[in-house]
């Protein structure tokens, strides 16, 4: 045992943002699902009232982007 060393379990060096990786997955999902839906209800909704396609067609990329954000979040649960 060296004298610097401290008793007990060893502690895993950490990234300063490893704390945020956890602490934010959750809530980067939860965001994704909520923009994904939302997106794809609006951009329905839109065809329905008989929108222009431009606010159909930032409806529609908002909810892909909302589905991609929440499969690069269970992706990257799924590495770890």
């Amino acid at each position: 045992m060296h004298a610097n060393s401290a008793p007990g379990p060893k502690r895993r060096s950490r990234s300063p943002w490893g704390w945020a990786r956890g602490f934010l997955d959750h809530r980067l999902l939860v965001l994704g699902i909520c923009v994904a839906v939302g997106g794809f209800a609006g951009s329905v909704r839109g065809l329905m009232d008989g929108a222009g396609v431009l606010q159909i067609l930032a409806l529609a990329g908002a909810g892909i982007l909302g589905t991609a954000l929440a499969a690069a979040c269970v992706v990257e649960y799924a590495k770890r």
